[in-house]
């Protein structure tokens, strides 16, 4: 939409309207059961990307759910990286948000399906297989690729999934990226995998707020090396810019946190979902000033804290 090639500013996909702001960014509007209003405000790639909307019942409760797929094509290898943005519906209407990166599958089909999916009928779960492409460890010529999380939609919310047995999935994976000789499909181990499910993780503190918010440090852009001392690299340096380069949040009890990808604020049974990464800053600080209780979802590093989501209520 709002291009050359389709000019409307606006469309109705169902009973969810979409509408293109000034910068290109979706917005979608809806309305629940109870007559509440609600709003998402996700990411959109354009050009020489691109941006579907697609629509399926994933948690299987009656309810139409939709998935956004921004894709924007990058050079060298590994550059089918896609952003997979959904909306799946509670049985009152009301939207749950949750956001993932993962891999393209290969496909003569045009648009392609954005993603993994495995149905396997009788009623059992949607399935979404999450992949991660990284170039070749020897470096030579080809890519590695691996399953980082398998996730099944459940009651508008998805879960990570650790099946005891990964090979049927490593089988789809293995046609759906057309692995070629010079590449390989790594071993997984679905124990070590991170869960960046959108449920409320287990150790996330209670009764928190957002303090502040650090946006990533300018004096961070470009390559860094470590410093020379007495004619020699100082192999043990700890670049400051691994923390300062990032986006940050502060929480009330003092932790830092990376900034999530995903920020739902629920005023009054309204939530307002913001997942562009140009407003999250912004909508950041003005929840600091509200001083809301947030909760946080899934994690993407094991190390520190790194939430997938943060859902603020009254």
């Amino acid at each position: 939409m709002g291009t050359q090639f389709d000019e409307r500013k606006s469309v109705n996909f169902g009973p969810v309207k979409i509408t293109t702001l000034e910068n290109g960014t979706a917005r979608f509007l809806g309305m629940d059961d109870r007559g509440k209003h609600w709003s998402a405000t996700l990411v959109t790639e354009g050009g020489v990307g691109y941006t579907d909307v697609w629509q399926a019942d994933f948690d299987r409760n009656g309810r139409p759910d939709l998935v956004v797929a921004s894709y924007f094509p990058r050079n060298g290898r590994c550059t089918d990286e896609i952003t997979l943005q959904f909306l799946l519906f509670s049985h009152d209407g009301i939207p749950v948000p949750w956001v993932i990166n993962s891999r393209v599958p290969i496909s003569k089909r045009e648009p392609s399906v954005p993603a993994i999916f495995v149905d396997e009928g009788r009623g059992t779960a949607i399935k979404l297989v999450a992949t991660e492409c990284a170039y070749a460890d020897p470096p030579r010529f080809g890519v590695d690729r691996s399953i980082v999380g398998i996730y099944e939609a459940k009651d508008a919310r998805w879960s990570l999934h650790r099946p005891n047995n990964l090979g049927a999935y490593a089988a789809l994976v293995r046609t759906s990226h057309r692995i070629r000789s010079n590449d390989e499909l790594l071993p997984a181990d679905p124990a070590q995998w991170l869960d960046g499910g959108n449920r409320t993780s287990s150790g996330s503190p209670a009764g928190v707020q957002v303090a502040g918010v650090l946006p990533a440090s300018p004096d961070c852009r470009g390559v860094r090396l470590p410093p020379v001392v007495d004619g020699r690299l100082q192999l043990d340096w700890v670049d400051p810019c691994r923390e300062e380069g990032e986006n940050r949040i502060e929480l009330s009890n003092g932790i830092i946190c990376l900034r999530p990808s995903l920020l739902v604020v629920d005023r009054n049974g309204e939530p307002d979902i913001v997942a562009d990464p140009s407003q999250l800053n912004a909508r950041l600080q003005e929840l600091a000033g509200e001083r809301r209780n947030v909760s946080l979802m899934g994690q993407t590093e094991a190390e520190r804290c790194s939430p997938t989501a943060l859902w603020a209520t009254n």
